[in-house]
């Protein structure tokens, strides 16, 4: 299935490139503030003077590029607002908190990203340790705020997953008794959904997603009960009285008493995949943030041979390896089974064209027994195929930055040999693009659906989207901003080579 015949192409298109240029600046907000920080206590505990120097060199690229980075990212926002309005309708209603709580993440992330900087020398030495530690708090806070609304997204809390022949998925709900008593229960389960048990004043209910998604549509787009898909299930009273009700009131008042029951402020962090989207999307900021910092210290060293570039690059080849060897073997393995396990037609995508023996590998590594193929699917869930070429590429890619550090890292500490190049510059630029494909992977593979089970794109999408032109320019305008950072850094960190400390 082509990714292009999804609705809302182009107005997807300008999302992505809009969200995914603030991502590309936001892993820098996510790794460098740590390797400064660690790199400080390290000058701390030695008082070697050439820790200091790389601990700011780290700080002076991170605060080049937070300014810009903030700015993407309110962009991007107003994006969502304006290209997916019903979307964030949804959010705004029934899983605000995160929301909320990231605008305090994010004034934690100025001051204190802010002070650190500035603090150099006018706050005491464990003081302004304190602060940086405090700045990396607030940077992943935020990522885990926006991050939880994602995984929310790709796997709402209550999602039940089974056999598509009795309609899976399904969606947990908790109706309240007074819509209960207006409603045919026998037509409802004939059409699939199942009594999972009672509380004080609901019923809770596994709702079909096929269903769900109609009387979103139909509430978001104003329906009154009489015009709703709920309307064949009404009761003869119940379609007397009601008749004129809009379908959002019922719709709020499911989805208000269903997270009142899981949890206002903690719903979106049940999703299923939460701690393994969390601990991966900030590992991907580490990584590229650690192999941006050997890159740049190897080129230092390439252009001036100064010892404290040869340090520092000492510092990005062991961090490079950590990271990277962290987000393989332990993120990503838990990625891995998460998509598995709560994505499957994700999953079933992904390996769409692979070998037999190759789908069995990998669901046996997920842990996942009963598996399916992609030509199992209902064809109106199907996710687009390309997410498997987008991620065998990440994958190939991957291994290569990984096999570098390796042979890096063993001429480093086995070999005592120190291996400059001017192609190292070409190393961050990999690993941003696995991240880029990694993401493409994660929302891409996510449709038809907007909100998994709940809302597809069209239903999100605005009534009235912009021209092609205006999309066109936008891009153009968020590429070219991207392009002017990078060469910002470039002329006043890569250029110049090393920050006099």
């Amino acid at each position: 299935m082509n990714w292009v015949s999804y609705p809302a192409f182009a107005d997807r298109l300008l999302s992505m490139i809009g969200i995914e240029v603030h991502w590309i600046i936001l892993q820098y907000i996510l790794g460098l503030p740590l390797m400064a920080v660690i790199a400080e206590i390290v000058w701390l505990k030695t008082k070697d003077e050439k820790w200091l120097k790389i601990s700011k060199t780290i700080a002076k690229g991170f605060i080049m590029v937070f300014a810009v980075g903030a700015a993407m990212g309110t962009a991007a926002e107003f994006g969502l607002v304006l290209l997916w309005p019903n979307l964030t309708e949804i959010a705004g209603k029934y899983i605000y908190f995160p929301l909320y709580a990231e605008i305090f993440a994010f004034m934690m992330e100025v001051v204190f990203i802010y002070m650190y900087y500035y603090g150099w020398g006018r706050l005491p030495e464990k003081v302004h340790v304190l602060v940086g530690t405090l700045a990396l708090i607030g940077a992943w806070f935020s990522a885990t705020m926006i991050v939880s609304v994602n995984c929310y997204m790709q796997a709402p809390t209550g999602i039940l997953l089974g056999s598509y022949a009795k309609s899976f998925p399904k969606l947990t709900l908790y109706v309240p008794n007074s819509i209960v008593s207006a409603l045919n229960v026998t037509a409802l389960q004939l059409a699939g959904m199942d009594v999972l048990g009672k509380t004080g004043n609901s019923v809770i209910v596994a709702m079909p997603s096929k269903i769900v998604k109609v009387i979103v549509a139909d509430a978001i787009s104003g329906k009154p009960l009489s015009k709703s898909i709920l309307w064949s299930v009404l009761t003869s009273s119940a379609k007397t009285k009601l008749a004129n009700v809009s379908t959002m009131a019922i719709l709020d008042a499911i989805m208000l008493n269903t997270v009142k029951h899981i949890g206002v402020y903690t719903i979106t962090f049940k999703s299923p995949v939460f701690v393994p989207s969390v601990l991966h999307a900030v590992g991907s900021g580490i990584v590229v943030s650690a192999f941006t910092v050997m890159a740049f210290f190897g080129y230092s060293a390439y252009k001036r041979k100064s010892e404290h570039a040869k340090l520092g690059y000492k510092y990005g080849v062991l961090f490079s390896l950590v990271s990277i060897i962290y987000q393989g073997f332990v993120s990503g393995h838990e990625m891995g089974v998460a998509v598995a396990e709560w994505n499957r037609e994700k999953f079933a995508a992904i390996l769409y064209g692979s070998p037999p023996f190759v789908e069995k590998i990998e669901y046996t590594l997920a842990g996942v027994k009963n598996y399916i193929s992609y030509n199992q699917i209902p064809l109106w869930l199907r996710p687009p195929t390309i997410i498997h070429w987008l991620y065998y590429t990440k994958i190939t890619l991957a291994v290569l930055l990984g096999l570098s550090t390796l042979i890096l890292a063993y001429f480093l500490f086995i070999k005592k040999r120190y291996v400059y190049s001017k192609y190292f510059l070409i190393l961050p630029l990999i690993a941003q693009l696995v991240s880029f494909l990694g993401w493409a992977v994660r929302e891409i593979g996510r449709k038809p659906w907007t909100i998994y089970g709940i809302m597809d794109v069209k239903t999100a999408h605005t009534i009235n989207p912009p021209p092609l032109w205006v999309d066109f320019l936008v891009e153009a305008y968020f590429i070219g901003l991207l392009i002017v950072l990078c060469y910002a850094v470039y002329r006043f960190l890569w250029k110049a080579g090393e920050v006099k400390a």
